[in-house]
């Protein structure tokens, strides 16, 4: 059998729990899907909870999840290997090379997120957004500078919108919420428990939500009137966040482009005005 964690865990296995037995059998029949699942997908999938996975992996002596996978993406292909998407960079790799697998990862990125994106969902989230008494967007970590990117793009198109980091205050919106609001929760995983809590409150208020996600049977996904689905599974190894904001920025910029072509009089006006406003900003 490859690998130490793998090893590890067929070692155990007699020791195991009959929930833990559930989750090491999938571990050890799916080994290389496990590396781009979240723990919910994993838990789903073994048919456990999202905190009997935690008290799995813990077992086994990791801190984390996280932890979990990136010892098994390790023992499975390396540090580095052609089966993730990233264009693997060598050492001998020069500017130029690296500038063209650095491309063809974020073209990659686009390029699977528009295969999935339903434009049908895009639709129901313009007609939603533009008929908004008001427009919030929720997102932590890489997932809050796409939802400040929003705010932006937004509010350059005419609607009033604000983007919220902070958990605390993200709560504190979202139980302002009611019906006629619309809220835009960005996150990777689904899974990002102050973005999910946030939105939750925001519904249980009233509010229509919007989730952009990679991960369409994530907990967010619960609380989502519209999913706008997204396409950039990093490894463990590499996960630095730059496809999933390249692919989320994609999923902007097409709600943008299609606000801006229903009231395109309004986007205009905006545009010009915000563009005057800012203009003594420049040298």
């Amino acid at each position: 059998m490859k690998g130490s964690t793998l090893k590890r865990i067929h070692s155990r296995s007699s020791d195991f729990t009959r929930i833990e037995k559930r989750i090491a059998s999938y571990i050890l029949a799916k080994p290389e899907e496990i590396l781009y699942m979240t723990v919910n997908e994993l838990a789903n999938a073994s048919g456990v909870s999202d905190a009997s996975v935690i008290r799995f992996v813990r077992t086994l002596d990791f801190d984390s999840f996280q932890a979990f996978k990136l010892a098994l993406a390790g023992d499975l292909f390396g540090v580095h290997h052609e089966r993730f998407e990233d264009p693997t960079i060598s050492a001998e790799d020069d500017v130029n090379s690296i500038v063209e697998k650095t491309k063809l990862g974020c073209v990659k990125s686009i390029e699977s997120t528009m295969s999935v994106l339903d434009p049908n969902m895009l639709k129901m989230a313009v007609n939603l957004i533009n008929n908004a008494k008001r427009v919030e967007c929720y997102g932590v970590g890489s997932s809050a500078a796409v939802a400040h990117i929003i705010q932006y793009k937004f509010i350059r198109l005419g609607i009033p919108c604000k983007a919220y980091d902070d958990p605390h205050i993200q709560a504190m919106s979202a139980s302002t919420m009611s019906f006629g609001d619309v809220v835009i929760g960005v996150s990777h995983s689904g899974s990002t428990k102050d973005t999910v809590d946030s939105i939750r409150v925001a519904k249980e208020h009233g509010a229509s939500i919007i989730c952009i996600t990679d991960h369409i049977r994530s907990p967010i996904s619960k609380y989502a009137d519209v999913i706008l689905e997204t396409s950039s599974r990093e490894s463990p190894i590499k996960s630095g966040a730059g496809r999933s904001i390249i692919a989320q920025t994609f999923v902007v910029e097409a709600l943008t482009n299609l606000l801006y072509q229903l009231n395109r009089e309004r986007a205009e006006k905006y545009g010009k005005e915000s563009a005057k406003a800012v203009s003594n900003k420049l040298y």
